[in-house]
């Protein structure tokens, strides 16, 4: 089976689908989907005749799949961690071992980006979810003219070579 897309939707309720086998691009209302609470896929058919599957993501923001190491500093700890996905406003974490954090610490992250530079990231997060050994983060500040902040939006262009 193919690997399903996602879609992002926009603040207008529109959604821009590729089809993977020719490239033409699509753009629609799927307004009727803006406030299930649960994963929404739809069947595409493009005008080549391809039907393929996309997820429909209402996120703001998308969020990159990485495995980047790096470590968050909490008090005088460093402690080793694995950057598990990134967005402009975020990323998921995943800790090496079990640790008392909780929603609402706030940390610092450390970690190196896989870019052609290297990028060395270091934000102050705010822990919004711990489930197991993952952990969901906000970036305390996102500023356009940020170096890291540049980078980091660099780094989310989607590759369109897949």
């Amino acid at each position: 089976m193919a690997e399903e897309r996602k879609v992002f939707i926009t603040k207008e309720n529109k959604a821009t689908f590729v089809c993977p086998k020719c490239q033409r691009m699509h753009t629609g209302d799927v307004s009727e989907y803006k406030d299930i609470d649960r994963a929404v896929r739809i069947k595409c058919k493009c005008g080549c005749g391809h039907v393929y599957s996309v997820l429909l993501e209402r996120r703001k923001y998308y969020r990159k799949k990485t495995d980047l190491p790096g470590v968050y500093i909490f008090g005088e700890f460093r402690t080793p961690m694995r950057v598990r996905d990134i967005s402009r406003t975020g990323l998921k974490f995943e800790l090496k071992g079990k640790r008392h954090l909780m929603p609402g610490d706030k940390l610092v992250v450390e970690f190196p980006l896989n870019d052609e530079k290297k990028t060395f990231i270091q934000k102050e997060i705010v822990i919004k979810t711990v489930n197991g050994l993952l952990v969901g983060t906000e970036f305390c500040e996102v500023t356009p003219g940020d170096p890291m902040d540049k980078a980091i939006g660099f780094y989310l262009v989607p590759d369109r070579k897949k």
